[in-house]
């Protein structure tokens, strides 16, 4: 009781937060594709993610990902105009939805991008055709279906939930787009790389586990009961033993009732060059290489490493999160989505320097941005953009240096004929 009320409290499942209530059971029938209809999508990876070394590259790629700056930005002849500081805004730039902020969205849906070469993203709109959140779908299997000459996906959870969305309330996204008409293909490529790194690892364990197994026999020449034995046994394994500093001496002391007769292994083990060729592999699948998984890059070569694989991936992302979220008339008036990021800012000092002293004074970039290249905070009045008085066209130094006028110019300090 509650005021002299009874309070109420009604729980209800993610999937009942997420998705409309008259999307679970509609009657479709299957999407046939061009070539049929093998219209089924399984986010299997054969386990690919549980291996670290995968798991390293696509978290290696999903952290820089997640850095990128998502905007809602207006266009006008191919330059951008302003940026719309709307809910759509600020919804993408903080909080995609209840559950994610914007950098673990991104993360998730980069992870499962790279992980099943397909992800999918819910767009929830309300009922004024506003986007109230941005969901990452991870689920059980998918299957294309037509309903009323639309294209349907229809959703099967682990949980024993269906669901049915239509193809155009879902970004889409895809690597390996090949073959297939609606996904992207799987990693199976990637299976003998996998193989091979495997079979290394397993070599690996196994002399580690030899290591400790039995290196030799103490055989003694007579008959001994056995504490007897147990203390023979003892007395020579403590002569290994300094009993003074209680390191092992390496000798051992033994007299003519036993002899010792050493079991000798032959132990092979892969060499590093082997296992650095099936790790590398494995990298070159992703794109990647040793030093910007282990973030010992230089600049030159992490600028290749967005170019080859962030911006792509920023490219996608904004031409589908435009075309899924924004309204045709929003589209025709140049508003955009866009990913983008600050590549100067891992930059080298020496090379930071030498862009501020570039472009600070033609006014192409302010001192607040300046600032923010070396982590400063912005200051007051810095974002008006500055020009050097050092620059004149090159036609009227003369007049320049000695303060006089254009000769169209009006005013004093012209050569007058007398």
């Amino acid at each position: 009781m509650l005021g002299g009320e009874t309070l109420k409290i009604s729980f209800r499942s993610m999937f009942n937060r997420i998705f409309k209530s008259n999307s679970h059971n509609i009657i479709a029938e299957n999407f046939k594709l061009l070539n049929g209809y093998e219209n089924v999508f399984t986010p299997f990876d054969a386990n690919a993610y549980d291996d670290d070394t995968v798991r390293t590259c696509i978290d290696c790629i999903a952290k820089h990902c997640a850095k990128l700056k998502p905007k809602h930005i207006r266009k006008k002849a191919g330059k951008i105009q302003e940026q719309i500081n709307d809910s759509l805004d600020y919804l993408l730039a903080n909080r995609p939805n209840e559950y994610l902020s914007t950098y673990d969205f991104i993360y998730k849906v980069i992870s499962q991008l790279f992980a099943y070469n397909n992800a999918f993203i819910y767009i929830k709109f309300s009922h004024w055709g506003s986007v109230e959140g941005l969901y990452p779908l991870n689920f059980g299997d998918l299957e294309l279906k037509e309903y009323k000459g639309q294209l349907f996906c229809k959703f099967n959870f682990l949980g024993g939930e269906t669901v049915f969305v239509p193809y155009t309330e879902l970004i889409h996204l895809r690597r390996h787009f090949n073959r297939h008409e609606i996904y992207g293909e799987s990693n199976k490529a990637l299976k003998s790389s996998l193989d091979i790194l495997r079979h290394i690892k397993m070599a690996l364990k196994s002399a580690v586990i030899n290591c400790f197994k039995l290196w030799g026999i103490l055989k003694f020449n007579q008959v001994l009961r056995d504490d007897d034995l147990m203390k023979a046994y003892e007395t020579f394994i403590n002569s290994f033993i300094s009993s003074s500093s209680g390191k092992v001496s390496g000798l051992g002391a033994l007299d003519a009732k036993a002899d010792f007769k050493e079991l000798t292994s032959d132990i092979k083990t892969m060499d590093a060059t082997q296992m650095d060729f099936a790790r590398e592999d494995i990298y070159r699948y992703f794109g990647l290489s040793d030093k910007i998984i282990t973030s010992t890059y230089t600049e030159e070569e992490y600028i290749a490493f967005y170019e080859s694989v962030i911006e792509p991936i920023a490219v996608q992302m904004g031409l589908e999160f435009t075309q899924k979220i924004l309204t045709k008339g929003e589209r025709s008036h140049g508003n955009e989505i866009i990913f983008e990021s600050n590549r100067l800012q891992y930059a080298s000092t020496n090379s930071k320097i030498r862009i501020c002293q570039a472009l600070l004074p033609q006014g192409i970039i302010t001192i607040n941005e300046a600032r923010d290249l070396f982590g400063y905070g912005g200051i007051e009045g810095g974002d008006e953009r500055q020009i050097s008085l050092n620059f004149v066209n090159a036609n009227n130094q003369s007049m320049y240096q000695v303060g006089q006028n254009q000769p169209n110019d009006t005013g004093e300090g012209g050569d007058d004929d007398e």
